[in-house]
């Protein structure tokens, strides 16, 4: 059985885990591998970085379907790459891992680890014993009984349960490539860590936002401490494709082509868009639904913060967030500054590595990987 890495969000604290790790990025439409020499005092530094694309419908909705496929792929990887070492961490974002903020009875942590399985069972969407838990303490605070006036002590936490056939997915697709799976760990964590790497000028919440194929993850974290995660599943850069898949009868192979080349137009307001190309209407449609999603999600964590809570930016990750209009639309409907989620300031890169284009986008997530590697 393996379980979620602990939720630390520091890297180099605790015992000193591999000084060679792999993070193993398994998506939808590729997999991304980098490898990291880790030092406790010194900064992660890339060894090798090398990404291949994964047969279609490999994964579907973040989860495993052809284990022989992924596994066949990551041999390929490895081979390209020639890494040093079979240990990786792999990264978990899909439909089948709930994250969900609790409040529950205030225990020591030993004790309070110990009875996490039974004070969570009822709110979970599969049985206890067939998911793997975890939680981030967020708090210790009192809260007062709104029928009869008492008061209670409870640890406010984030719960993060997996459910153990979701994570056994990729765990076998990685043993059949021969690897060994030393941690799996939640992708939102990863970006996280990746963000709060390089020292903040301020404490003020920040938004991640992290496309991917088919899963949109939105993420806010205050100096490296999870706010507010949530995973929309079935929502990425794949929605826009089938869209103009099914709109127009084209192969799946025209549909991306297309949605490349064409990108969202970009009107400005009151004025009536003229399109390239009546598929670039499909494109900027569904690009604004996703946005839409993306909004209503972080508005969400406003009104339901304590408080007065506001945003400072938005980091921007994954594949799919380098559609062609894409971050400006974002940008003006969040009202927000947007930047570019970049790991390149939290690890050591050597000059023989050329990480330019999109390369740091695909590099985020391996590297939030490794550096939780040996954090708890």
């Amino acid at each position: 059985m393996l379980w979620l890495a602990p939720i630390s969000l520091e890297h180099g604290k605790g015992h000193l885990m591999a000084r060679t790790i792999v993070g193993l990025d398994i998506g939808t439409s590729g997999v991304r591998a980098a490898e990291f020499s880790l030092g406790r005092h010194r900064k992660p530094a890339l060894r090798k970085f090398v990404t291949l694309p994964l047969p279609r419908d490999a994964l579907r909705r973040g989860v495993v379907v052809d284990q022989a496929a992924v596994a066949q792929s990551l041999r390929a990887l490895w081979a390209k790459g020639k890494f040093s070492t079979k240990a990786v961490v792999i990264g978990i974002a899909n439909e089948g891992v709930l994250v969900r903020q609790m409040d529950l009875d205030w225990m020591p942590p030993a004790d309070f680890r110990k009875a996490l399985h039974y004070q969570v069972a009822e709110a979970l969407p599969v049985p206890v014993n067939e998911a793997n838990l975890d939680y981030h303490l967020l708090d210790e605070v009192e809260v007062t009984d709104e029928h009869d006036g008492t008061v209670r002590r409870v640890n406010r936490i984030l719960l993060v349960a997996a459910a153990r056939d979701v994570v056994d997915g990729f765990v076998t697709a990685a043993q059949g490539a021969g690897l060994r799976v030393t941690r799996a760990d939640l992708l939102p964590f990863a970006l996280i860590r990746t963000a709060a790497s390089v020292p903040a000028e301020h404490q003020q919440a920040e938004a991640i936002v992290h496309i991917g194929a088919d899963t949109t993850s939105v993420v806010v974290h205050s100096d490296g401490r999870p706010r507010f995660v949530r995973m929309i599943p079935s929502i990425g850069s794949n929605t826009i494709t089938k869209a103009l898949q099914d709109r127009y009868d084209w192969s799946w192979e025209e549909a991306e082509r297309s949605k490349i080349a064409l990108g969202m137009h970009s009107a400005p307001v009151g004025e009536t868009p003229g399109y390239e190309h009546p598929a670039q209407q499909v494109v900027t449609e569904e690009a604004h639904k996703l946005v839409a999603e993306i909004r209503a999600t972080l508005e969400f964590f406003i009104s339901s913060a304590s408080g007065s809570e506001t945003l400072s930016k938005v980091l921007l990750s994954g594949a799919g967030s380098w559609l062609t209009g894409l971050p400006e639309h974002l940008a003006d409907e969040l009202a927000l500054p947007l930047e570019w989620l970049s790991p390149l300031d939290a690890v050591r890169v050597p000059r023989r590595l050329r990480i330019d284009g999109d390369g740091p986008a695909h590099l985020s997530v391996p590297a939030g990987l490794c550096l939780g590697v040996g954090a708890a």
